[in-house]
């Protein structure tokens, strides 16, 4: 289904087949080589020593770099760059070493768990994880507390995807075994160098990426068609930061690419969702919420938070998703969770099938990927279904349109890469 759209977005790229599909992400390859650049200079320029002004200034950088790194991984991720399934294997190997983790463990904590199952328990990195009566404090220990989280999961999904022998597990080796060659390589010739302008400013980096999910999502109704994240609009940082602050359109149709998101957002999230939800500034909103000795929590609408957050579940321990699933990408903003209670009330009045993830077979019970896939991971056999909805701004799952448009994205991602072998 989505091969076949592969070479009109191509030309629509001017670059042709085989190269970029679209033609902003020339501002992704850019800022990709300026960070290798910066760090060869900065690797050169503080050759006597890390510990001066030359260190300090050079690590500030090269932490502002790397974090675009992660941003890159998060877009490609969803979206690859390249028409070439093969160019799109080196790009990830590339923008691993730019991050610091293998790009391809994005997809199955943030695709597959966070986009599929937002805030639920099967959301690793949900903000409920968190819930001290200071909001700085909230901040801080965020990333030290989902961290464990991410990891396990990710070595569940990979070990699951092993047994199953599917291409993207040796992807992640190879680009896992190349990130351990390089860091050995730069600690041995020169080990402040590698601390203060390689491992330290990407660790930094991806703490940062991952905690600002508590900005974009804490005290929103994931069960809802728009107010299920917030979204930071200011031209400055939706620059550097690659539309990163369109949020909610990302989550509504995340397969569609970095640069088609402002129009979208207009189109589709702005006059919908709530305005506090579309903040200018992401500064001032960190200030006010997280760094002023006042700063409260609240949800979406101002409204006083209580814990766990709207909807939200008041179990501490995460719940496994299917770790064999053959998918992606996300399709929809609407947590699977909230897509089982659609269907089934659907299903008790129209007596019809609830549309099942992966095509598996109605009523068999097994997803697409076949017993063995859920037997990998000790999970359930049964699959959620997706693509059942209300429609509109309110509770439950997204417009049809929508999650059709979204469903083709996800199908042409997985023409794009290694994995959809």
């Amino acid at each position: 289904m989505g091969s076949s759209t592969l070479p009109a977005r191509a030309a629509a790229s001017g670059l042709g087949p085989g190269l970029l599909r679209y033609s902003a992400d020339v501002r992704t390859l850019c800022f990709c080589a300026a960070y290798y650049l910066a760090t060869a200079s900065a690797w050169a320029w503080t050759v006597e020593g890390v510990l001066g002004l030359r260190g300090l200034l050079a690590s500030i950088y090269l932490t502002l770099a790397a974090f675009q790194g992660c941003i890159a991984v998060h877009n490609s991720a969803h979206c690859p760059p390249f028409a070439s399934p093969v160019l799109n294997a080196c790009w990830f190997m590339l923008i691993s070493l730019w991050n610091g983790a293998s790009a391809t463990a994005y997809i199955p904590g943030h695709n597959l768990g966070h986009h599929r199952h937002l805030q639920t328990r099967s959301d690793a990195i949900r903000t409920s994880k968190v819930n001290s009566g200071s909001q700085l404090w909230n901040l801080l220990s965020y990333f030290p507390r989902v961290y464990p989280s991410i990891y396990k999961n990710d070595m569940s999904y990979f070990e699951a995807q092993r047994k199953l022998g599917r291409p993207i597990y040796a992807q992640f080796q190879r680009e896992s075994l190349a990130i351990v060659c390089a860091y050995v390589s730069l600690a041995l010739f020169g080990p402040l160098r590698f601390l203060a302008l390689v491992l330290i400013p990407q660790v930094i980096a991806k703490a940062a990426i991952v905690t600002l999910n508590l900005l974009q999502h804490d005290g929103c109704d994931p069960q809802d068609g728009h107010n299920h994240s917030r979204n930071f609009t200011g031209p400055i940082l939706n620059w550097f930061c690659l539309n990163n602050g369109y949020h909610a359109i990302h989550h509504m149709m995340p397969g569609k690419h970095w640069s088609q998101l402002p129009q979208l957002h207009e189109q589709r999230v702005a006059s919908h969702n709530h305005p506090f939800l579309n903040c200018p500034d992401i500064l001032g909103y960190l200030g006010r919420t997280f760094l002023a000795p006042w700063g409260r929590r609240t949800n979406y609408d101002g409204t006083p938070y209580v814990h766990p957050g709207i909807g939200g579940d008041p179990n501490p321990h995460d719940e496994p998703w299917e770790f064999g699933t053959r998918a992606l990408n996300a399709d929809s903003a609407t947590p699977l969770s909230a897509r089982t209670s659609s269907a089934a009330k659907k299903q008790t009045h129209t007596g019809a099938r609830p549309h099942s993830d992966d095509s598996s077979p109605a009523g068999s019970g097994e997803s697409a990927d076949g017993p063995e896939a859920a037997a990998a991971v000790g999970g359930p056999t049964q699959r959620q279904p997706r693509g059942i909805g209300s429609g509109g701004s309110g509770k439950g799952a997204l417009a049809t349109e929508e999650e059709a448009d979204g469903e083709v994205e996800a199908a042409e991602m997985s023409a794009l890469l290694w994995a959809s072998a």
